[in-house]
């Protein structure tokens, strides 16, 4: 069950199942550097054109679902969504994360909410590599 937006059936507004295995991981170079590599499920935003993505039909409030690679000492660099939460649940490794002004310890199954309009950011400074989901809402 891999490929691009498999529907589990043709009723609209039901489940939508991605193989991220087959998704290629690509930086998001203008937001976030070449340091973390994206596997983008989908992304609506203006970002989501490098990966020419579409949200499937249903998840009327998500705005993007991604899993991040972080390598030792790599961050995805401080940056802000502008109405757009999000949420980062770290899979494996760990690192700090910065929401504002504010920076926490994370690691493997912590869960990480980021208010939106705020900067923020996941810097891995373990020396393993560090695997984090993301997804997104508008509000």
């Amino acid at each position: 069950m891999s490929g691009k937006g498999y529907p589990v059936s043709d009723i609209s507004n039901t489940m939508f199942i991605e193989n991220i295995v087959s998704i290629k991981k690509q930086p998001l170079i203008d937001l976030h550097g070449e340091s973390c590599q994206y596997q983008v499920i989908w992304q609506d935003d203006d970002h989501g054109k490098l990966f020419n993505t579409e949200r499937p039909e249903g998840m009327k409030g998500f705005t993007n679902f991604a899993r991040l690679t972080i390598n030792p000492g790599k961050s995805n660099n401080m940056h802000t969504h502008e109405g757009i939460e999000q949420v980062y649940m770290v899979l494996k490794g760990g690192g700090t994360v910065q929401v504002g002004e504010e920076r926490e310890e994370v690691g493997t199954g912590d869960v990480i909410f980021l208010p939106s309009d705020v900067p923020h950011g996941f810097f891995n400074t373990t020396e393993k590599q560090a695997i984090v989901m993301l997804v997104g809402t508008g509000i």
